[in-house]
């Protein structure tokens, strides 16, 4: 019943592309985000009946976001990344 329920959220969650960080910033698909464009950094937590996902959604340009989820190949590579330029985000799991 577990492996059903873990197909069906990601069904409804959808197919989501990998994040590949670059020498400006970072990459999510076709969407390419700046460092120096990033006005705002939100990280959030989203619990579910049998798993839990973390969250990080980049604010920019006019009103722009992007949200990046812990799932999504290539997270760890942002979230290392993110530091250099953010020096605040570096704890921000313990948060």
């Amino acid at each position: 019943m577990g492996t059903i329920l873990e197909c069906k959220s990601r069904f409804l969650r959808g197919s989501r592309p990998p994040v590949k960080v670059t020498a400006f910033g970072f990459c999510v698909g076709p969407d390419h985000v700046a460092w120096p464009s990033i006005a705002e950094i939100h990280a959030y937590k989203v619990d579910r009946l049998n798993t839990c996902e973390a969250f990080l959604e980049f604010i920019f340009g006019a009103g722009q976001g992007i949200r990046v989820s812990e799932g999504q190949p290539g997270f760890d590579e942002l979230e290392a990344a993110m530091i250099a330029p953010f020096p605040t985000t570096a704890d921000w799991r313990q948060a």
